[in-house]
């Protein structure tokens, strides 16, 4: 029996699968089979740009016996390292000659833009529709393969828990070593799934999992050993709505109060798991921080202990119109999030290495179309943002996005039309930020000479190369020159645009580089980079300088071999 799983990708609130990530579905669905009884060599996995491209990768699916998809989109996004499945290719690999099951957060809708209403698909051709989790699924239909029993078919809601987890997620570890990617792909690890809030934000489909189930640090730090074991060196602590709600204590507000005993321990245990070059993180709730400030100021002290470098604790505000946010029972106030990003940038504002990354540092998500929005809402969000810079906190990262809307969530009892109402405001505000808060912020938070390591070489971009970290929302970055793909190699930044830093590879070998490359470096002119090239092979920093003494600022970007 011949087992695929193809990866349409996934990309929720709390969960990101598109290349470099990897999500947590097709591993437990592969540690579920494992578990249940079947061989590792009976399972095979690819993803959906994989099949798309190559043949070989193509027959895995259709040659395999038994197909499960996974395939969800519930928040918008953009992606550089992969295209989520259409409609189109979802409904297609439901014809496949196999028995096919399909799963993941496609069960809430089918969207892939902000200012949306989510979609039903025709999933007929499947004989399998997981409603639940599909791993749960992958269970059922091993036991049944084994036992020589007819498989399911239909609709199904199957649940797993949190101690299931624990059992299957180290077994499926095996599966990323047949990632067209690998190595070069980052985990997205669970703590928990579901919302700890009792009164959840109109938009948000975390809800529909239910009340948080905690798995235990010794599963997380199991799974994590595992995935070490076969090769993975990157992993972003993501799977759950708030990491500050991990054991949380249940207390009379809207929020848990946090347990830094149990945060503390979880990442010093992780970060014993092996040799990992990323260890981040992803939601981090400021309500939870403004609710109770000396508790998670612990915790993320924690964090910002075992972390590694450019870590980035993203914050919800989505709005900072007081009416929006109490219309959509938001989850914090401005002066919350203020409060928030003060404490973060206290505890993560530093850096191990003098040209390094800051440790941890917050980011800012913004939704527009929301209930209760107004022309107004764009200035107040600009208003608290121009407080932000002026304070003079860090902020890493700004997102700003358009609302997708989903049955059986508030706010599809509340919006006929998807979207903003006010494009021109809305633009004017992404216009806004982009000139007048990210740039200053992106030389601040990335300033000339910073050196960012393992920068994944992913796409060209005209001349340019186009590389990220296999980190928590990396820095975008431009090499002025086309280096080979789906290598990895250090920079160091020498210009800065509004979402991205240009660089170069670190160190410049001096006597090879580019007259192009050469011309970057700073207080380097056109002319200045040719004399350079006419002048090279440079035996070392002394002869260098001999020739041009006017050059010491550049030696710490160079080499001589």
């Amino acid at each position: 029996m011949k087992i695929a799983i193809l990866d349409g990708y996934v990309d929720e609130p709390t969960c990101l699968g598109v290349p470099p990530y990897l999500s947590t579905y097709p591993r437990y669905i592969a540690g579920a089979m494992v578990c249940s009884g079947i061989p590792e060599e009976s399972i095979t996995y690819t993803t959906i740009d994989a099949f798309r491209k190559d043949e070989q990768e193509r027959e895995k699916i259709t040659n395999a016996d038994v197909v499960f998809v996974v395939a969800g989109l519930t928040v918008p996004g953009r992606y550089l390292g992969g295209t989520p499945i259409t409609a189109r290719e979802i409904e297609e690999a439901g014809n496949l000659p196999s028995f096919t099951i399909i799963g993941g957060p496609l069960q809430f809708g089918f969207s892939m833009r902000g200012g949306t209403l989510a979609r039903k698909l025709n999933l007929s051709g499947y004989n399998l529709i997981v409603k639940g989790d599909i791993e749960k699924a992958a269970a059922v239909i091993a036991e049944r393969i084994l036992n020589d029993k007819p498989l399911p078919e239909g609709t199904v809601n199957f649940h797993r828990t949190a101690e299931e987890i624990d059992r299957i997620a180290p077994a499926g570890a095996f599966i990323v070593k047949k990632h067209p990617d690998f190595p070069h792909i980052i985990c997205e690890i669970e703590t928990y799934r579901g919302c700890e809030r009792k009164n959840h934000c109109s938009y948000c489909t975390e809800r529909f999992y239910g009340t948080p189930g905690f798995r235990t640090i010794e599963g997380i730090e199991r799974e994590v050993r595992e995935l070490v074991g076969h090769g993975i060196k990157f992993f972003r602590i993501g799977r759950q709505p708030n990491i500050l709600g991990y054991m949380g204590k249940p207390s009379t507000g809207d929020f848990t109060r946090p347990s830094p005993e149990s945060i503390c321990r979880l990442f010093s245990q992780i970060k014993k798991a092996g040799d990992i070059k990323t260890l981040h993180i992803d939601n981090v709730n400021a309500g939870t921080i403004a609710a109770f400030p000396e508790e998670s100021e612990k915790a993320l002290m924690c964090i910002a202990t075992h972390d590694t470098e450019g870590d980035v604790a993203a914050f919800g505000l989505e709005s900072a119109d007081e009416t929006v946010i109490k219309k959509n029972n938001l989850k914090v106030t401005t002066e919350g999030m203020e409060k928030a990003i003060e404490i973060v940038n206290r505890v993560g504002g530093f850096k191990e290495r003098e040209n390094g990354l800051y440790k941890l540092l917050p980011g800012i998500n913004f939704l527009a179309g929301l209930p209760g929005e107004t022309k107004a809402t764009f200035k107040k969000n600009r208003d608290f943002l121009k407080r932000i810079a002026d304070r003079g906190f860090l902020l890493r990262r700004i997102n700003i996005r358009q609302v997708m809307v989903f049955e059986g969530t508030k706010i599809a009892e509340l919006v006929k039309k998807p979207g903003t109402k006010y494009r021109k405001e809305f633009e004017k505000f992404k216009q806004f930020v982009k000139e007048e808060i990210e740039l200053p912020m992106m030389r601040k938070v990335f300033p000339t000479g910073t050196v960012i390591k393992d920068v994944l070489l992913e796409a060209y971009d005209g001349s340019h190369t186009l590389g990220r970290q296999l980190a928590t929302y990396p820095i975008l970055v431009r090499i002025p020159e086309k280096l080979p793909l789906k290598t990895m190699t250090d920079i160091i930044v020498v210009g800065h645009r509004e979402r991205s830093v240009i660089g170069l590879p670190y160190p410049l070998n001096i006597n090879k580089a580019s007259l192009k490359l050469i011309s970057f470096l700073p207080g380097v002119s056109k002319r200045t980079a040719s004399d350079i090239v006419l002048n090279r092979p440079f035996k070392n920093r002394e002869s260098f300088l001999n020739k041009f003494p006017g050059l010491e600022n550049i030696i710490r970007y160079i080499s001589f071999e």
